[in-house]
Protein backbone atom coordinates (compact mmCIF):
# COMPACT_ATOMS: atom_id res chain seq x y z
CA UNK A 1 0.00 0.00 0.00
CA UNK A 2 2.55 2.40 1.07
CA UNK A 3 4.21 1.47 -2.15
CA UNK A 4 1.14 2.93 -4.17
CA UNK A 5 0.67 6.20 -1.79
CA UNK A 6 4.35 6.68 -2.68
CA UNK A 7 4.21 6.17 -6.75
CA UNK A 8 1.09 8.12 -6.63
CA UNK A 9 2.67 10.98 -4.85
CA UNK A 10 5.77 10.54 -7.15
CA UNK A 11 2.89 11.30 -9.97
CA UNK A 12 1.95 14.51 -8.66
CA UNK A 13 4.96 15.62 -7.87
CA UNK A 14 6.74 14.94 -11.59
CA UNK A 15 2.70 16.33 -12.91
CA UNK A 16 2.91 19.46 -10.67
CA UNK A 17 6.87 20.31 -11.33
CA UNK A 18 6.31 19.85 -15.13
CA UNK A 19 3.12 22.14 -15.52
CA UNK A 20 4.71 25.77 -15.46
CA UNK A 21 0.97 27.00 -14.65
CA UNK A 22 1.52 24.87 -11.40
CA UNK A 23 4.94 25.30 -10.81
CA UNK A 24 4.11 29.25 -10.62
CA UNK A 25 1.40 28.33 -8.14
CA UNK A 26 3.22 26.33 -6.12
CA UNK A 27 6.05 28.50 -5.44
CA UNK A 28 3.65 31.59 -5.41
CA UNK A 29 1.81 29.73 -2.39
CA UNK A 30 5.31 29.22 -0.90
CA UNK A 31 7.14 32.51 -0.94
CA UNK A 32 3.68 33.83 0.62
CA UNK A 33 4.10 31.46 3.09
CA UNK A 34 7.67 32.44 3.64
CA UNK A 35 7.53 36.18 3.60
CA UNK A 36 4.03 35.98 6.01
CA UNK A 37 6.57 34.15 8.32
CA UNK A 38 10.11 35.61 7.86
CA UNK A 39 8.85 39.40 7.15
CA UNK A 40 7.63 39.81 11.01
CA UNK A 41 10.66 38.01 12.28
CA UNK A 42 12.85 40.10 10.52
CA UNK A 43 10.84 43.62 11.16
CA UNK A 44 10.95 42.45 15.00
CA UNK A 45 15.12 42.37 14.65
CA UNK A 46 15.66 45.14 12.48
CA UNK A 47 14.01 46.79 15.23
CA UNK A 48 15.69 45.72 18.01
CA UNK A 49 18.95 45.71 16.30
CA UNK A 50 19.01 48.52 14.00
CA UNK A 51 20.05 52.44 14.89
CA UNK A 52 17.91 54.99 12.93
CA UNK A 53 20.53 57.10 11.02
CA UNK A 54 18.67 60.86 10.59
CA UNK A 55 19.91 63.56 8.45
CA UNK A 56 19.06 66.53 10.57
CA UNK A 57 20.43 68.92 8.20
CA UNK A 58 18.59 67.08 5.36
CA UNK A 59 15.50 67.21 7.36
CA UNK A 60 16.10 70.98 8.27
CA UNK A 61 16.20 72.01 4.32
CA UNK A 62 12.89 70.14 4.10
CA UNK A 63 11.30 71.91 6.42
CA UNK A 64 12.58 75.20 5.36
CA UNK A 65 11.74 74.86 2.02
CA UNK A 66 7.81 73.82 2.93
CA UNK A 67 7.94 77.38 4.69
CA UNK A 68 6.27 80.26 3.17
CA UNK A 69 8.20 83.38 3.59
CA UNK A 70 6.25 84.86 6.44
CA UNK A 71 6.84 81.31 8.70
CA UNK A 72 10.60 81.72 7.93
CA UNK A 73 10.90 85.18 9.19
CA UNK A 74 8.94 84.12 12.46
CA UNK A 75 11.26 81.46 12.50
CA UNK A 76 14.46 84.01 12.24
CA UNK A 77 12.94 86.27 14.88
CA UNK A 78 12.05 83.50 17.49
CA UNK A 79 15.92 82.16 16.97
CA UNK A 80 17.53 85.87 17.14
CA UNK A 81 15.46 86.02 20.12
CA UNK A 82 15.89 82.96 21.82
CA UNK A 83 19.75 83.96 21.10
CA UNK A 84 19.56 87.48 22.39
CA UNK A 85 17.48 86.12 25.68
CA UNK A 86 20.21 83.98 26.56
CA UNK A 87 22.92 86.76 26.25
CA UNK A 88 21.45 89.19 27.63
CA UNK A 89 20.63 86.76 30.82
CA UNK A 90 24.70 86.12 30.68
CA UNK A 91 25.69 89.59 30.55
CA UNK A 92 22.86 90.35 33.79
CA UNK A 93 24.77 87.35 35.47
CA UNK A 94 22.04 85.22 35.38
CA UNK A 95 23.60 82.12 32.55
CA UNK A 96 22.27 79.76 34.65
CA UNK A 97 18.56 81.22 34.49
CA UNK A 98 18.64 81.70 30.61
CA UNK A 99 16.36 78.40 29.82
CA UNK A 100 14.13 79.08 32.45
CA UNK A 101 13.97 82.70 30.19
CA UNK A 102 13.86 80.86 26.73
CA UNK A 103 10.99 78.99 28.23
CA UNK A 104 8.63 81.18 29.55
CA UNK A 105 9.41 83.57 26.05
CA UNK A 106 8.29 80.50 24.28
CA UNK A 107 5.79 78.95 26.60
CA UNK A 108 3.67 82.02 28.05
CA UNK A 109 4.89 85.33 26.21
CA UNK A 110 5.87 84.77 22.58
CA UNK A 111 3.04 86.96 21.38
CA UNK A 112 4.65 90.06 23.39
CA UNK A 113 8.00 89.19 21.92
CA UNK A 114 7.65 92.14 19.34
CA UNK A 115 6.89 94.87 21.94
CA UNK A 116 9.57 97.31 21.98
CA UNK A 117 11.97 96.16 24.62
CA UNK A 118 10.41 93.18 25.70
CA UNK A 119 14.30 91.21 26.27
CA UNK A 120 15.46 93.85 28.79
CA UNK A 121 11.91 93.39 30.56
CA UNK A 122 12.02 89.66 30.56
CA UNK A 123 15.52 89.57 31.55
CA UNK A 124 14.77 92.50 34.46
CA UNK A 125 12.20 90.00 35.64
CA UNK A 126 14.99 87.60 37.60
CA UNK A 127 17.08 88.50 40.66
CA UNK A 128 19.60 86.92 43.02
CA UNK A 129 18.60 83.78 45.07
CA UNK A 130 14.40 84.27 43.65
CA UNK A 131 12.17 81.31 44.05
CA UNK A 132 9.79 80.67 41.18
CA UNK A 133 7.08 82.08 43.25
CA UNK A 134 8.80 85.42 43.30
CA UNK A 135 9.46 85.35 39.09
CA UNK A 136 6.48 84.50 37.88
CA UNK A 137 5.40 87.40 40.51
CA UNK A 138 7.50 89.67 38.79
CA UNK A 139 6.82 88.36 34.84
CA UNK A 140 2.75 88.62 36.12
CA UNK A 141 3.30 92.04 36.49
CA UNK A 142 5.68 93.53 34.30
CA UNK A 143 4.05 91.78 31.22
CA UNK A 144 0.18 91.78 32.07
CA UNK A 145 0.38 88.03 31.94
CA UNK A 146 -1.67 85.29 34.11
CA UNK A 147 1.09 82.50 34.58
CA UNK A 148 0.50 80.06 37.35
CA UNK A 149 3.02 78.96 39.74
CA UNK A 150 1.94 75.24 38.82
CA UNK A 151 2.01 76.00 35.07
CA UNK A 152 5.05 76.93 35.57
CA UNK A 153 6.66 74.27 37.82
CA UNK A 154 4.93 71.63 36.03
CA UNK A 155 6.73 72.38 32.23
CA UNK A 156 10.03 73.38 34.25
CA UNK A 157 9.79 69.82 36.12
CA UNK A 158 9.25 68.67 32.15
CA UNK A 159 12.37 70.36 30.80
CA UNK A 160 15.04 69.81 33.97
CA UNK A 161 13.90 65.37 33.65
CA UNK A 162 15.47 65.68 29.68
Amino acid sequence: MSATVAAALKKIAVFLLTDKRVLKTVCGIVLGILIIIIMPIAVVIGIFNGDINMDAARLQQMVMENLSEEEKAELQFMEDTMTAIEEKMSAAGFPDKASDARILYVAALSDRAHDSGFIDKLVGCFAAEQTDEQLIAAVNETFGSAITLEDFTRVMEKYREE
